[in-house]
C-alpha cells in the first residue's frame, strides 16, 4: 500500500526537479502570471500518473484548457472506474463545461499558482488542482467519485 503512494510521489519529484533547470526569466514570469490571471490557459501533458498503475508517457496530443469560466479536457483515463460509462466509446476524461468554486492561490513559494475548481458533466463529478509554476511545468491532479485519482504532467502553452 505504500509503495503504491511513494511511486507517484517520487515520479513528481522527478518531473520537477528536471522541469526546474528550465531558466524562470521575469519575461515568462509575467507571461505565465498573465495567463493565469486571465483565465486563458493551456497545459499539454506529457505524462500521466494513475493511482494504481505505473507512469504513462503520452504519445498523443492531450490537454487541459481554461477559457474565461469554462474548462476544457481532453485526457485519457487509466486506472479504476467505479461507474462506467453510458458508452463505451466515451472513454477517457473529456469535457467542456463551466467551472464552479473556481479559486487560485500564490503557492508556498511564490513561484507559481495553485488553481482548483469543479466540474459536472453529465455522467461524472471532477475536482481538478493544477500547480502552474512560473516557468511553464504544470500538474493536473484529478479527482473523481466514480473514478480512481490521476495527476498529469505537462507544460502550459
Amino acid at each position: 500500500m505504500k509503495s503504491q503512494f511513494l511511486l507517484p510521489i517520487l515520479v513528481v519529484l522527478l518531473h520537477l526537479s528536471s522541469c526546474s533547470s528550465s531558466k524562470t526569466t521575469p519575461e515568462t514570469t509575467r507571461k505565465v502570471t498573465q495567463q493565469i490571471e486571465n483565465k486563458d490557459f493551456s497545459i499539454k501533458v506529457n505524462y500521466a500518473v494513475p493511482m494504481r498503475m505505473k507512469q504513462v508517457y503520452l504519445t498523443s496530443d492531450y490537454d487541459v484548457r481554461i477559457k474565461n469560466d469554462s474548462a476544457f479536457a481532453f485526457l485519457p483515463y487509466y486506472g479504476v472506474a467505479h461507474v462506467a460509462p453510458m458508452n463505451t466509446s466515451e472513454g477517457g476524461i473529456r469535457f467542456a463545461e463551466q467551472m464552479t468554486d473556481y479559486t487560485i492561490r500564490p503557492n508556498k513559494k511564490h513561484d507559481g499558482w495553485e488553481i482548483s475548481f469543479k466540474v459536472k458533466t453529465r455522467e461524472y463529478h471532477y475536482q481538478l488542482y493544477l500547480s502552474i509554476f512560473n516557468n511553464g511545468s504544470s500538474s493536473v491532479t484529478i479527482n473523481s467519485y466514480e473514478r480512481d485519482a490521476i495527476s498529469f504532467y505537462g507544460e502550459l502553452k
